[in-house]
């Protein structure tokens, strides 16, 4: 039996590849004879790494500001001669501060930063760019990237925003023309697994609230100024982006590009797969098994899972999954999977000390791949 077992970081002190591997121990205490590969999902800020491993290509850096607007490097990967040159960049890579900092720090932060790198690239005259838009969301709706290529970003009183600050919050008027022009001269491809829209029911701020610990002026805010930013977009750029799957990508940076003429979101899981080689292992797989805290609506719209067993159904590949205790899984979303498995645990939740996880987990690799066998053998009966 060949076995891929591919996961998402399972707790804050448990990352991807340490919980596939915790899997995979199970899985061979279990099942022996069974041929294991491992994978895992690149940690937040390191898809460029594993891209690298797989394309080749070398790192270059660009000077940009932070989400905070402090002085730092992007880095990117440029592969590729000639008329084929393609950079890739990583949005996660530029917004790390963003989970250690405060409600009022990322309530301000910007994506300015992003807007300079693709400036950068574009006057070098980069033929082909490819923006991979992560699981970390910026605050202002791709306003400040677009003001960083060129977009003038008007408020109250009809005067120019400028830098310095968070521009979503002041906006009431925007020229996005420069912007659009831009991006007529090169090849943009956006690349992402976050389905969350612009504003709405399934945008993405009530996640970026709760993550944050915004207060419900600052959530109230923020809804009133993306669903005003979205109609002067569509007002100047006359390319709506109302209820527009992964035009929330980001935190409002893929509907911010979409607005000034950019294509369609690209799914990222299948074409990463393609690129490091995952789907050929998948086509000879008899099953897959993976893991997550949650299976909630909202992985729906963004987690790594959720993608990998859509590509799995593709290849007509079983997929099975582990989930921390004490949860009931999302109905619809669980049918994407075989079997779902509730690790359980003793002792102190989540505690690194006691290994509760470790232990777990590879409990659930070998009560998963058992429990496989046994619904294939009585299928077989």
């Amino acid at each position: 039996m060949r076995i891929i077992v591919a996961a998402d970081a399972f707790a804050k002190t448990i990352d991807g590849v340490m919980t596939s591997q915790l899997l995979a121990d199970g899985v061979q205490t279990a099942a022996p004879l069974a041929e294991v590969d491992v994978w895992a999902f690149p940690p937040a800020g390191r898809t460029l790494h594993a891209l690298q491993r797989a394309l080749g290509g070398e790192f270059q850096e660009t000077p940009v500001v932070d989400a905070f607007w402090q002085p730092t490097r992007l880095t990117y990967l440029v592969v590729g001669e000639g008329s084929q040159r393609t950079a890739y960049v990583e949005t996660d890579w530029l917004f790390p501060g963003l989970n250690e900092g405060t409600a009022d720090e990322v309530y301000n932060a910007t994506s300015f930063g992003l807007g300079e790198a693709l400036l950068h690239l574009m006057i070098a005259g980069m033929p082909h760019i490819v923006l991979i838009i992560g699981k970390r969301m910026i605050c202002d709706g791709g306003i400040g990237m677009l003001q960083a290529l060129g977009a003038v970003i008007g408020d109250d009183q009809g005067q120019d925003v400028g830098s310095g600050r968070n521009p979503l919050l002041v906006m009431q008027g925007i020229d996005a023309s420069r912007p659009a022009l831009l991006l007529r001269k090169v090849d943009l491809t956006i690349m992402t697994d976050n389905y969350f829209t612009y504003t709405g029911k399934q945008g993405f701020v009530g996640l970026l609230a709760a993550h944050h610990h915004f207060t419900a002026a600052q959530q109230r805010e923020l809804n009133r100024q993306l669903a005003a930013a979205q109609r002067l977009l569509a007002d100047t750029c006359h390319i709506p982006i109302q209820d527009v799957p992964g035009s929330g990508a980001g935190g409002g940076i893929g509907g911010a590009l979409l607005a000034v003429g950019a294509r369609q979101p690209v799914d990222f899981a299948p074409w990463l797969g393609e690129q490091v080689g995952f789907m050929p292992v998948l086509a000879q797989a008899d099953l897959v098994i993976t893991a997550a805290p949650v299976l909630t609506p909202v992985m729906g719209l963004m987690s790594g899972v959720v993608p990998l067993a859509r590509v799995a159904q593709v290849h007509q590949v079983p997929i099975v999954l582990a989930l921390q205790p004490d949860h009931t899984p999302d109905p619809g979303l669980s049918e994407l999977f075989a079997d779902i498995y509730l690790t359980q645990v003793t002792g102190l939740m989540g505690s690194e000390r006691s290994g509760v996880w470790r232990r777990g987990l590879k409990v659930a690799g070998s009560e998963l791949v058992t429990r496989f066998e046994q619904r294939r053998q009585m299928a077989e009966k």
